[in-house]
Formats: structure tokens, C-alpha cells, sequence
């Protein structure tokens, strides 16, 4: 592991940590980021395995646990934040977002979640949907076995969006998110196997904004509506499009973030 763990950094005042989705890197942030600026201090992170962060060193011991207190480490032991920070977390980034906040709650002033990943809770909820996340993850670890990642993220990709997307984008976001299956599969067994509980996220005391898409699949937005019901400070929101709004539709996803900053 890098000693310094990539990120990007700017502006003053109160820092607003941003943590990207499975498949992406902390360039997915780069209009929030540049948002944020003049009133916030921004700090974007790439998130192991992904852009300049190298894999983990031991997969099988690697841990959700494990890429909070990374985080922390760059916080504070690097940038020297002075007081807490807000936490900014899309889909695996939001699930990294709330293990944070369980593990170092004096260091978080509020979270902003877009449907985070938290896929154990589908499992502890015992939710009828906790079984077909197990079997589109079967079947994308099939696809990666056979060598077949392009088909792997395909699978993955459509899925979270409810199209045939994936074919039209552009060949450099193919190929991105293809780069990205390897790890994405390793976020997945690392958000299963937390030991954290439903429990641990109601003891969460700081403001926290939840948000969803308004076509997302109902895979993903259960695992929303099962942590809605147990944090103690949330605000429940959706926003136009799917699990990838805070890609394909910025602009309503950063207003939202700006909006609960200003507010919080």
C-alpha cells in the first residue's frame, strides 16, 4: 500500500470527504469537487484497488474496516484535519462511509449517502432480495473467471442501471469499468462479511442524508430503505435517475450535497 493514499485536495474550511463507487476512481467527484472549493475543503479519495491506489496486498484479509481506517489515516495523519469532516459516499463509497462513521464517530459531522452498498444488511434483514444480489454476483464472477470482464462489468453495469447501457458508452468507460471487475467483486465479499450490524449503524448520531434514484433497482434501493429505518438523524431523498445518477446526473446529486452541507 502507497504510504500516502491518492487523493485530490483544495479549498479551506470544513473538509468534505468524497468516496467514489465499485468500477470508478475519485475522478467520478471531479464537478463536485471543483463545487465544493470556495467554501469547503474537498478532498477526494481513491479507494484501494482503484485509479492510483493499488490493489490490496492481501486480498483474503482485506476489509471494509480496513478502507475506513485509511481514510482516517489520510485525514488526519497526513492532512492534519483539524475537527470533523463530512462524508460524501456513492454505492461501495457510501457503505466505506458508514463503517467510518461507526468506527471513528467523533471525526464525522454528517454523511451524505447515495444508495450505499451496505449488502450485509440484506442478509441480517434475511430480505428476499439478499439472494439474488448473491446470484448477479455469481454470475459476474463467472464471466471474470472465463477471462471475460468486458461481459463481467456489462452485467454489472445494466444491472445497477435497469438498461442496456452499457454498450453505449464510450469505449474508454468500457474498458474503465472492465479494469474494475476484479476489485469490484472483492468490495462485495468485503461488505458481506463486516461484522458490523444494523445495530452499530443505530448508534450513527450525526445528520445523515440519504438519497436514492428515482429508477434505481430495487436491489439497491432495499438495502436503502432497511438502513432508513434504522439511523437516528435521516433525511430521506431521490433524485431523477438510477444507482449511476451521481455520474450521469451530477448536477441533481451535487445541488443535493450542497444542500444538506449548507443546511447541516
Amino acid at each position: 500500500m502507497l504510504h500516502i493514499v491518492p487523493h485530490d485536495v483544495d479549498g479551506h474550511g470544513t473538509p468534505v470527504v468524497l468516496l467514489h463507487g465499485s468500477m470508478n476512481t475519485r475522478r467520478q467527484w471531479r464537478r463536485l469537487f471543483d463545487e465544493l472549493t470556495p467554501t469547503h475543503r474537498p478532498v477526494a479519495v481513491d479507494l484501494t484497488g482503484y485509479g492510483e491506489a493499488p490493489f490490496p496486498e492481501d486480498p483474503e484479509t482485506h476489509s471494509m474496516e480496513a478502507e475506513a481506517e485509511r481514510v482516517h489515516g489520510l485525514m488526519y495523519d497526513h492532512l492534519k484535519a483539524q475537527g470533523p469532516c463530512h462524508l460524501v459516499g456513492h454505492s461501495y463509497g457510501g457503505a466505506v462511509a458508514l463503517c467510518y462513521a461507526v468506527l471513528f464517530p467523533e471525526a464525522v459531522k454528517s454523511l451524505v449517502l447515495f444508495e450505499p452498498m451496505s449488502n450485509h444488511v440484506l442478509g441480517e434483514a434475511d430480505h428476499p432480495l439478499h439472494d439474488d444480489g448473491k446470484a448477479l454476483i455469481e454470475r459476474i464472477e463467472v464471466l471474470h473467471g472465463a477471462g471475460d470482464d468486458a461481459g463481467a462489468a456489462r452485467e454489472f453495469f445494466d444491472h445497477l442501471t435497469g438498461t442496456d447501457g452499457f454498450r453505449l458508452l464510450p469505449a474508454g468507460a468500457r474498458k474503465a469499468l472492465s479494469t474494475g471487475v476484479g476489485k469490484m467483486l472483492l468490495d462485495y465479499r468485503t461488505t458481506v462479511s463486516t461484522s458490523l450490524t444494523l445495530s452499530d449503524y443505530r448508534q450513527i448520531a450525526c445528520p445523515v442524508c440519504l438519497a436514492t434514484g428515482r429508477h434505481s433497482p430495487e436491489l439497491t434501493t432495499a438495502i436503502s430503505a432497511i438502513l432508513r429505518d434504522h439511523l437516528k438523524q435521516v433525511r430521506v431523498v431521490s433524485v431523477p435517475g438510477d444507482h449511476m445518477a451521481p455520474v450521469f446526473n451530477a448536477s441533481a446529486v451535487n445541488a443535493l450535497v450542497k444542500e444538506h452541507l449548507g443546511a447541516v
